[in-house]
């Protein structure tokens, strides 16, 4: 009788812990995700996004890298001049460093410096280990491939 208690509270949990951000994989982002961030000019067909992490909704925002790139996106209906769609592929970039960030409604983020002097962030808001983890291969992706 007290398990049939505990399991609506378990189930919340649950519902709760599956809407909060974190990092995804490439293969778990929908097929109508990927058609719009090739719409934003981001992603070619011959590539595969590895690693993904948005700040809320996948429309509005997205951070990610792929075997080609790394790319970031901010989409504001509201204020359009905030919006922004930045990327460099691996050849294109100096050099990558990490910002851990560990104050409230501050995110991490990586600084992208590209070889042309221009730079752009790629923000991971998800738990220290996740942004770790995603910070860590994105880098080693830049290295494989530049």
């Amino acid at each position: 009788m007290k398990i049939l208690k505990v399991i609506p509270g378990i189930i919340l949990v649950f519902l709760f812990s599956s809407c909060l951000p974190g990092i995804k994989k490439g293969t778990d982002i929908s097929r109508n995700h990927i058609d719009y961030i090739k719409k934003l000019g981001i992603l070619s067909d011959n590539e595969r996004i590895l690693l993904f992490v948005s700040q809320g909704r996948m429309k509005v925002s997205g951070n990610f890298f792929t075997d080609k790139r790394i790319a970031a996106y901010w989409i504001d209906e509201t204020h359009k001049e905030n919006s922004f769609i930045k990327s460099a592929f691996y050849k294109e970039i100096d050099s990558i460093a990490p910002h851990l960030i560990k104050k409230a409604n501050h995110s991490s983020y990586l600084e992208v410096y590209k070889n042309n002097g221009q730079k752009f962030k790629v923000y991971a808001e998800a738990g220290s280990g996740e942004t770790n983890y995603f910070f860590e291969e994105a880098i080693a992706e830049w290295k494989k491939n530049k």
